[in-house]
């Protein structure tokens, strides 16, 4: 047994190559580049890390925001049992008056020009139609109005509802509220609400600039007949004075005493 591994271990030492020393090799190109590699990911780890910071910095915010939460402003109203003739109009002014019953009520009625004189020229019929049409638009324009800011008056309710609710969202302690999702929602949530607000405000001041227009329409329609008298007199003066000194000594010259 002894003598056959004997024989193996010869042979095997007889086939085997033999051994030679061995450099360690460099590469100095493949050193540079896994140096680079190494230096790329230390910055790359370094911008991670600034990144990381600054998120948990970002995610501090302000703490408690209660200091910021303010109350509201109610909005006026008028209280009707205080009048007892103006009343009807008061409460619309309040609750709404679509139609301006409420309105006329409060107002001298205007007649009807159903029948004019047949004499009536063709100018001074124009100048009756055309002062009642500032009355009716003056009219018109105040039933709207009053209409439409008690309209206000009911919307500034669920307006204001709407921003107390997104008033606690922004002030709201919690994580969740302060995610960028959650942030871009009240913005835009914002600028909704300020939409609506300026829709409303735009209204009232359509109707504001209403009243302005009716109300310079009657200055101008006053200064017009105002400045056409004076210019009918320019033209007429001589003629209508000439025709009363002729129709009075007519007058003096067939009178008799009775």
């Amino acid at each position: 047994m002894f003598r056959r591994l004997l024989l193996i271990v010869t042979i095997v030492s007889l086939i085997a190559p033999p051994a030679h020393a061995q450099l360690a090799v460099i590469d100095p190109a493949n050193l540079v580049q896994t140096t680079l590699i190494a230096y790329r990911m230390q910055q790359h780890y370094a911008e991670l890390r600034a990144e990381y910071l600054t998120v948990l910095r970002m995610a501090q915010g302000l703490g408690n925001m209660d200091r910021y939460r303010i109350p509201t402003i109610p909005i006026t109203a008028h209280d009707p049992s205080r009048w007892d003739f103006g009343r009807s109009w008061i409460q619309g002014l309040n609750s709404g008056d679509a139609s301006g019953a409420a309105y006329l009520s409060t107002t001298l009625p205007l007649l009807r020009p159903t029948s004019l004189p047949t004499n009536l020229t063709a100018a001074a019929r124009q100048a009756m139609e055309r002062q009642y049409a500032t009355i009716e638009i003056t009219d018109s324009v105040a039933m709207m109005g009053g209409h439409q800011v008690a309209l206000a008056r009911g919307y500034h309710g669920r307006l204001q509802n709407a921003v107390q609710s997104l008033e606690s969202d922004v002030l709201n302690g919690l994580t969740r509220y302060h995610e960028m999702t959650a942030v871009l929602d009240k913005i835009s949530a914002g600028e909704l609400l300020a939409r609506r607000q300026d829709m409303l405000s735009n209204q009232l001041l359509s109707h504001a600039l209403e009243q302005m227009l009716a109300r310079g329409k009657r200055l101008r329609d006053t200064e017009a007949a105002t400045i056409n008298m004076q210019l009918v007199t320019w033209r007429d003066a001589r003629a209508v004075n000439e025709a009363f000194v002729a129709g009075t000594g007519d007058a003096l010259r067939t009178w008799r005493q009775p």
